[in-house]
């Protein structure tokens, strides 16, 4: 190899079996070791393996949900041939830690959605958030506040 030329490495490499719905999941030791956690963002190579030879790979991103599983997009599935049951090569090339993109408040918004969070509110909390809309300050104060 010559001098100037590097091997480049991915993050992680493992294999997974492709689930469901084309899920798959990021191994827990992988998680830890990066700090990966729910509703990060993750950006893979995924290679369709046959008797030893890559047959096909692609690209995408994804957001991690509960440990660690994710979805393959279904136009690669369908374009590399991954059906349920497969196993495929995983290369993690990047990620993202999506509370260093939106901040504490919107993980708060975030957890609250995933979560389907809901309130029973008074007349009065109901007067409160129109006064604060009528003032232009209405800002998700009841889940992120």
């Amino acid at each position: 190899m010559p001098e100037n030329q590097q091997i480049i490495e991915p993050l992680a490499k493992f294999h997974a079996q492709v689930y469901r719905n084309g899920r798959i999941a990021i191994p827990k030791n992988e998680r830890d070791y990066f700090g990966i956690d729910q509703h990060d963002i993750v950006e893979l190579i995924i290679r369709k393996i046959e008797n030893g030879q890559i047959k096909g790979r692609g690209w995408f991103i994804a957001q991690l949900t509960v440990r660690g599983v994710l979805t393959i997009p279904l136009g690669l599935r369908k374009e590399l041939d991954i059906s349920d049951g497969d196993f495929v090569e995983v290369l993690l090339i990047g990620f993202i830690r999506i509370e260093d993109v939106v901040g504490e408040r919107g993980l708060k918004i975030m957890r609250a959605l995933r979560a389907n969070d809901y309130r029973i509110i008074s007349d009065e909390d109901e007067k409160r958030l129109l006064a604060m809309v009528a003032k232009g300050a209405y800002n998700m104060l009841f889940i992120a506040g």
